[in-house]
């Protein structure tokens, strides 16, 4: 009898240690991709003269996943606030391969991942230093506008519309690679009116 016991404990512990954590370890094999929802609209100044653009982001799930409250993760990419390409980068956008693997791997662990383009564009060949300074705090700041919009719209499909991704919208976290690290520190950190009134943000 006590062999047994001891068998089953083996068995047991075995599977413990086996045993797959969610949000830790990847638990799913695939993942679903809804491309290019519109989280919201604004102006954009990279056509050369202000102009609406369309927001978009590409959200990926957890493929089979039956869970209803999974975390969000909102991934801004890298870019230098500028195009792909036109940044001289292979990266700076929400379809770069850069960015759609960090949204696989994750939602792979069990997140909901909204990978998110905001608006880019500044005048970086210019030859006067105070437009370029004026011109990429605009930029970010136009970022981080995209970023909080990005964050209601998930909110908002999860309490008034049926929560089609089934999000916890109380455990939402912002991230990104390179510029997209930035936005999202940004992000978070401004979260006063004040302080944009401060002298080094003064174009003079």
């Amino acid at each position: 009898m006590k062999k047994i016991y001891l068998t089953l404990t083996a068995i047991i512990m075995a599977s413990c240690l086996t045993a797959q954590v969610r949000y830790v370890e990847k638990v799913f094999t695939d993942v679903d991709v809804t491309s290019d929802v519109t989280y919201g609209t604004n102006i954009t100044v990279i056509t050369g003269s202000p102009a609406a653009q369309a927001l978009k982001m590409d959200i990926y799930e957890p493929k089979g996943d039956t869970a209803t409250m999974r975390p969000l993760i909102i991934f801004c990419p890298t870019g230098s606030y500028l195009p792909r390409f036109v940044n001289q980068q292979p990266v700076g956008d929400k379809t770069d391969s850069a960015t759609v693997e960090f949204a696989k791997e994750f939602a792979k662990r069990g997140y909901v991942v909204a990978n998110i383009a905001y608006r880019q564009g500044w005048l970086i060949l210019s030859p006067d230093q105070d437009v370029r300074t004026g011109t990429i705090l605009n930029a970010v700041y136009r970022s981080i506008h995209d970023a909080k919009t990005a964050a209601r719209f998930m909110s908002k499909t999860a309490a008034l519309e049926g929560n089609p991704y089934k999000i916890d919208s109380t455990k939402v976290a912002i991230g990104g690679n390179g510029t997209g690290g930035y936005v999202a520190i940004n992000t978070v950190s401004l979260d006063k009116v004040s302080e944009l009134y401060i002298d080094k943000f003064i174009n003079s």
